[in-house]
């Protein structure tokens, strides 16, 4: 999301996934243009598609570049 809270860029997984994993973002936006110095905000959801239950979480990503 944006200052704003404006989404910035939307990940899709619909693969099938184990009980862990990862997701690695390249740090470019929808436009593929490299993302802004800033802090932002990550939302996972995760759907267990036997169960239905949905497994949320949020963290903060810090994009930086070198001085």
């Amino acid at each position: 999301m944006t200052s704003k809270g404006d989404v910035f860029e939307l990940l899709r997984m619909e693969n099938l996934a184990g009980t862990q994993g990862e997701i690695i973002w390249d740090g470019l936006d929808e436009s593929r243009q490299r993302a802004r110095i800033g802090v932002y905000v990550v939302y996972l959801e995760a759907t267990d598609r036997s169960s239905g239950r949905v497994e949320r979480a949020k963290a903060v990503a810090v994009v930086a570049t070198k001085l």
